[in-house]
Order: C-alpha cells, then structure tokens, then sequence
C-alpha cells in the first residue's frame, strides 16, 4: 500500500512540476511580446509554445519576409523600417533585434548582423543575448521567419 500511494504521489509530483514549466515559458514569452503581440491563455501549444506565436505574428503582422541568405541584407533594411520585429526559426527558436546600430560580419550569412536578444527552446526557453548569427544559427532548411510590425 505504501509504494502504491509514493507511486501515485510521484506521478502527481511530476505532472504538476511538468504543468508549472510549461507555464513559465508562456509567461516568459508574454513578457518578451509585450508591446508587440498578446498570447490568450487556452490558445497556447504548451509544448511548442513558438509554435503558437508562429500562428499569432503571421496573423498580426504588417509585413512577413522568409529570412535567405540571398534576402537577409535587404529585410534586415527593411526591419529597421517598422517598430516592432521577431524572427522565428520553425517552432523552437525566437529573436527580436533590438541594436541595428550594433552589427557584426557573418560570414555564412553575408551580411553585417544586428544585436539581438531571444529564446531557444530546449525543453525549457533559453535566453539569448547577441548578434542574431549567433542566435537563428547559419543558413540551412530551416524555416527563419521575419514579421514585421508598425
């Protein structure tokens, strides 16, 4: 009777610890989308909660550009067009440029990359901080998505 009522007792132990990470990332990425877009409790993939402002940028977006290393120079100009950014890649990286004074040479990208700060999600969101080469990594299959809003 005792292992059976530990064992239930870990099970609900793990489900909520499980239940309270998922629920710091999207507080995490309400607070690093204010100003810029609102995540609704209820509409949120808790897993992949990228996934979820994938769906909510391109709904709300001014303009969305697919980030190429051929298009990279001429979107990032375009950005600092706009007020707000973020550029997600697929459903577990997200960055806002916040410096585009501050840039540095990428040379997988071509072009002089802004400063930036984001998250990757790895399980939990890691905080980034650097230039965005740094952050959405270098040109491959992966789907980098610019939005843009006034």
């Amino acid at each position: 009777m005792k292992i059976v009522t530990l064992a239930v007792t870990a099970v609900f132990v793990m489900c909520f610890a499980q239940m309270h990470a998922q629920n710091a990332k999207v507080e995490t990425l309400r607070e690093f989308l204010k100003g810029i877009l609102t995540l609704e409790q209820g509409n949120i993939n808790l897993q992949e909660p990228i996934t979820t402002v994938n769906v909510i940028a391109a709904k709300n977006a001014d303009k969305t550009i697919v980030l190429t290393k051929d298009n990279i120079e001429e979107a990032l100009k375009e950005a600092q067009q706009y007020k707000s950014n973020l550029i997600t890649i697929d459903d577990h990286t997200i960055v806002r440029i916040t410096d585009f004074s501050k840039c540095s040479p990428s040379g997988a990208w071509s072009a002089c990359m802004p400063y930036g700060e984001g998250y990757i999600q790895k399980g939990e969101l890691i905080s980034m901080k650097d230039y965005i080469n740094y952050i959405i990594g270098r040109p491959d299959d992966q789907v980098r998505t610019l939005y843009l809003f006034e």
